[in-house]
């Protein structure tokens, strides 16, 4: 909700633990505009307004949401008290199996790579932009 402007319409995806929020379905691509870690939300729902229900974590965020209906509003509940469960149940276990190593260094692996990918990259612009006929850095820096 925006205190100035009323409801405004967003779209959650909850994976993987993490809630995650965007303007549109058709802008997921580009980015989430928040998200929270479900293991650290704290849920209340409306006793007055059964499509209401607020997600905070304590000393940092908090999000009032308005499902389009109370059932919506339900399913929402369940999926994230799913997602709270299945976090929890995840936590007690003691051993982390090897896959998950192995699947986390392939990850820090690739974050290397996209990293000096990256770093290439804003070498080579740097360089062009210091060339008295490189690109114009307005274009560049310009969003779309």
């Amino acid at each position: 909700t925006n205190y100035w402007n009323g409801w405004q319409t967003r779209w959650f995806v909850l994976q993987d633990g993490i809630l995650s929020y965007y303007r549109s379905a058709e802008e997921v691509n580009q980015g989430c505009k928040g998200s929270m870690k479900v293991s650290a939300i704290e849920i209340t729902v409306s006793n007055v307004d059964n499509t209401r229900m607020d997600l905070s974590i304590p000393g940092e965020k908090h999000i009032f949401l308005k499902a389009p209906s109370s059932q919506e509003r339900q399913l929402w509940l369940v999926a994230l008290g799913s997602s709270k469960a299945c976090l929890a149940n995840s936590r007690r276990k003691e051993s982390v199996p090897e896959t998950c190593s192995e699947t986390l260094k392939t990850k820090k692996s690739e974050l290397r790579l996209y990293c000096d990918l990256l770093m290439q990259q804003v070498h080579m612009v740097k360089t062009a932009a210091s060339k008295e006929s490189g690109p114009d850095l307005e274009k560049i820096t310009r969003r779309k």
